[in-house]
């Protein structure tokens, strides 16, 4: 049997798995179980149960075994240093791959498979943001001159048109490639080529930091537009005597059933 591939999975995660991402998190550590404890048989296919009935979630002739490994930094308001400690953990820990994932992603049961087949240095699973407008976390950063400090400092443009490739660097963007951190697969050899600090805000994000260093040390970076990964919005919803009147003009009928189950109530 080969050497096990060990994998750790990061968890920089301030008050541990969201509210609504908390089954999800149980069924990939399930899944994950799973696959550490088989092996692929004489057919070279891996069967797993999974849940999500996704076929890419089987073992390949090839693949494996795994081994995996977890790295958590919770209560830990400055995300840029709760990463580097997850690398930190990784690295001593022995693993040969870190799997991050923010705690308000939900993605396919398959996803660190895919990003792992694509035998990159660093692989991202294209999200998107949070907040409105939405927009791909997708980005190209570039030079740009400040008329404050008048020196010439790093920027970058959100790629708007997704090329229409599974797999995506630099020449598909038109330039140097940075992406949003949800769902990233590191090859751990990567901290080794790049000296701290890998992550860092700056103002412009850690993770935009991040692809700002990999390319200061030539480290090719990658997006997997095939993905389905979902980003849980975060915004306030603030009801008033405006959005009750608006509601009842829109929804009549609903308001009206609600009033008679109200009367029905009412009698003896």
């Amino acid at each position: 049997m080969s050497r096990p591939v060990r994998i750790a999975f990061g968890f920089p995660w301030y008050n541990g798995p969201d509210v609504d991402t908390f089954a999800l998190y149980m069924e990939h550590m399930y899944y994950y179980g799973r696959m550490r404890e088989r092996e692929v048989g004489a057919d070279g296919l891996l069967k797993l149960d999974h849940i999500d009935g996704d076929v890419r979630a089987d073992l390949h002739e090839g693949e494996g075994p795994f081994e995996f490994f977890i790295a958590s930094e919770t209560r830990m308001s400055l995300v840029g240093l709760a990463r580097e400690r997850l690398v930190d953990m990784a690295l001593g820990a022995g693993c040969d791959y870190l799997f991050c994932w923010d705690a308000d992603m939900r993605f396919p049961m398959s996803t660190m498979l895919q990003l792992y087949r694509h035998k990159k240095p660093v692989v991202n699973a294209l999200a998107f943001t949070a907040r409105e407008p939405v927009m791909p976390c997708l980005y190209k950063q570039h030079t740009m001159w400040d008329p404050v400090l008048k020196e010439q400092k790093w920027g970058a443009e959100t790629i708007w048109d997704i090329p229409d490739k599974r797999l995506i660097t630099n020449e598909d963007v038109g330039g140097k490639i940075a992406f949003g951190a949800g769902v990233v697969l590191y090859n751990l050899n990567v901290f080794r080529q790049i000296p701290k600090p890998w992550f860092t805000s700056t103002g412009c994000g850690e993770d935009w930091f991040f692809c700002h260093r990999a390319h200061e040390f030539n480290v090719p970076l990658y997006v997997d537009t095939s993905i389905f990964v979902e980003h849980k919005a975060h915004k306030p919803v603030w009801i008033s005597v405006d959005t009750y009147n608006a509601a009842r003009e829109e929804n009549p009928e609903e308001y009206e059933k609600l009033q008679y189950k109200q009367e029905l109530a009412k009698q003896p």
